[in-house]
């Protein structure tokens, strides 16, 4: 028998990878603002209730969900809000610092606006919520990511044995999903997912 039924086929990383950049970057600016407001509305509605008080984002390129509104809105309620960044003397390593309306922004090796040196480090374990983007995602809560492992290295499990896990919640384009993909041994799954239909919540997996 095959390991995975052929009804559920797998999908290839690099093929579907390819694939879901190119067409989540042919997406006209009217579908990409009307879907990045209805997320901002279902992740608003998510972050009420879960209430954190450091709530990590980031900042989108090239058809991602734009949350720069939702997370500025965030942060005058008085949430901290933090944002990814890439560290240039540690190839495929990332850290988070704190992020504000109207701070000054630097950008890294990929043309992708983040925190100045500056702007105060955002510990792991400070983290409850976790909102990141992906390039698709499939109904087991397993992530796709743009190739580097920054995430599913910054948040592996051995690194966070004795603190708690911060809910990790994908951000993506319905169109995201694929029937099944492929786990790696350092994959490490969603809690949730929102898109413009809404909110998905996958059994948590340590």
């Amino acid at each position: 028998m095959p390991e995975h039924p052929p009804s559920v086929p797998v999908e290839a990383p690099l093929v579907t990878r390819l694939q879901m950049r190119r067409r989540r970057a042919r997406l006209s600016s009217a579908t990409l603002r009307a879907n990045s407001a209805a997320i901002a509305g279902h992740a608003l509605r998510c972050l009420r209730i879960l209430g954190p008080r450091t709530l990590a984002g980031y900042f989108g390129i090239r058809g991602e969900i734009d949350l720069t509104g939702l997370l500025a809105r965030q942060a005058t309620l008085g949430v901290r809000v933090a944002m990814p960044v890439l560290e240039r003397h540690r190839p495929g390593h990332m850290h988070f610092r704190a992020w504000s309306p109207g701070d000054r922004l630097c950008h890294n090796a990929f043309g992708i606006q983040e925190p100045c040196p500056g702007a105060p480090r955002v510990w792991r374990r400070e983290l409850d919520v976790v909102l990141l983007p992906l390039v698709a995602f499939d109904s087991n809560g397993h992530r796709l990511g743009m190739g580097g492992g920054y995430y599913d290295r910054y948040f592996a499990p051995r690194r966070l044995v004795g603190t708690p896990r911060p809910r990790l919640i994908g951000i993506a384009h319905a169109f995201q999903q694929v029937p099944r993909l492929e786990r790696q041994a350092w994959d490490v799954p969603l809690d949730g997912v929102i898109t413009e239909g809404g909110l998905s919540w996958f059994r948590r997996a340590r």
